[in-house]
């Protein structure tokens, strides 16, 4: 059934690399054509440019700025020799058009243009005034127009921007879905896992519960000398039954039944409870946050029990400090130790169901503290104690949202 529906999953992705290709696609083509207009913009400006500026000269009048995008003009005799230049127009023109025809030349974002157009005013020699005569020609000067395609390609940087814009909504889109699909394998695949596990805590549950009173019923018949042995069957015994009550647990809503209390009191009783030493600097009246009082106490009962055992070891150590205070919207509890630490690298495991580093831990505490803490809104981090550069213990904050009085 799984392979099946990781196949239908894939499938589903093709349309959105379909559509992010027909994009890509659509937008290589606006581009050239937005290209080619800009060229076709450029030469009509040209033409423009060269009409203004040989009325202007032919009538004896200053020049006038041109256009923005024109960075270079020029007029020259047949012959290319410069009559009146500006900007990047060249000082003598290498080769020159046949009259009446136009050069054109594209390079480095750069549209040059030279055409031949008649003077009214421009003084011309006896020599060029008689060979345009005899050509049938007016007297003509070649104009020079160098247009800066970057100025009027502006327009192509927002077709860019737009076309870069589609393509990365079409991506995004795309790792979205991908993502989706992602979690609804893992969400498929947890509640198949859920079923199996209720379903394995269930049947487990009705074998313990003989070998428990079998194990009562032996330890009646059998010497004193075996009793030993039967400690041991008992001991196991009662600790896969805790195992499958933390997964039966794990399996329950997360939120449980949330209400609003006093966090310093009912953390104070939870303490008083356990058979643990512990150092507490708790405010009261404590704050208030909404939460299942008993997941609550399930999960700081999980994180106390940590703490003491890291240290129970060890001489001469001080009993782990129970700590909160007030952090803007937040309350903090701290609980920290006087141990060893743990490994680096074992940190984000720590939370991952049945990892452990305890040679009788079920490796079930800590994700469910989590998850019942993050229900409510809030968060767990877990981190070394460093004192002197050495690992002195682990520091568990718990940070809760606080309830407004």
């Amino acid at each position: 059934m799984s392979k099946g529906f990781r196949v239908q999953t894939v499938g589903s992705l093709w349309p959105a690399v379909l559509i992010v290709i027909l994009i890509l696609i659509f937008s290589a083509a606006l581009l050239r054509e937005g290209r080619l207009r800009d060229v076709d913009i450029a030469r009509l400006g040209s033409l423009e440019a060269a009409t203004s500026i040989t009325e202007e000269i032919g009538e004896g009048l200053p020049v006038g700025k041109p256009a923005a995008a024109v960075i270079g003009w020029g007029i020259y005799s047949p012959e290319g020799t410069t009559v009146a230049s500006w900007g990047t127009a060249p000082a003598f023109l290498q080769s020159t058009p046949s009259e009446r025809v136009i050069s054109e030349e594209i390079s480095d974002n750069r549209l040059r243009t030279i055409r031949t157009l008649a003077f009214t005013g421009l003084p011309l020699s006896d020599s060029e005034a008689n060979k345009s005569r005899r050509r049938g020609y007016g007297m003509r000067r070649l104009v020079l127009i160098d247009w800066d395609l970057h100025v009027s390609g502006k327009t192509g940087l927002w077709r860019i921007a737009g076309a870069a814009g589609l393509t990365l909504l079409a991506v995004s889109l795309l790792i979205m879905q991908q993502a989706s699909a992602r979690k609804m394998i893992k969400q498929r695949k947890l509640v198949q896992l859920g079923l199996a596990a209720r379903t394995l805590t269930h049947e487990i549950r009705n074998p313990l519960g003989v070998l428990k009173a079998q194990q009562a019923l032996l330890r009646k018949i059998l010497p004193p000398d075996q009793s030993v042995n039967l400690t041991i069957i008992g001991e196991e015994v009662d600790r896969l039954s805790a195992l499958t009550d933390k997964v039966r647990e794990w399996l329950t809503d997360p939120a449980g039944k949330p209400v609003i209390f006093d966090v310093s009191a009912e953390l104070q009783s939870i303490l008083e409870r356990q058979p643990w030493e512990v150092e507490t600097n708790l405010p009261h009246p404590g704050p208030k946050i909404k939460m299942d009082p008993a997941l609550f106490s399930s999960a700081l009962v999980n994180l106390v029990r940590n703490a003491v055992e890291s240290q129970e070891n060890i001489p001469d150590t001080p009993p782990p400090d129970v700590t909160m205070s007030n952090h803007g919207k937040l309350i903090r509890i701290v609980v920290q130790d006087h141990g060893k630490g743990l490994p680096d690298g074992n940190l984000e495991d720590l939370f991952n169901p049945f990892f452990t580093t305890k040679t009788k831990g079920s490796g079930v505490g800590l994700a469910l503290s989590r998850q019942f803490i993050e229900a409510a809104g809030g968060s767990l981090k877990i981190e070394n104690r460093i004192i002197g550069g050495i690992r002195a213990g682990v520091r568990v904050t718990v940070d809760l949202p606080r309830e407004k009085t």
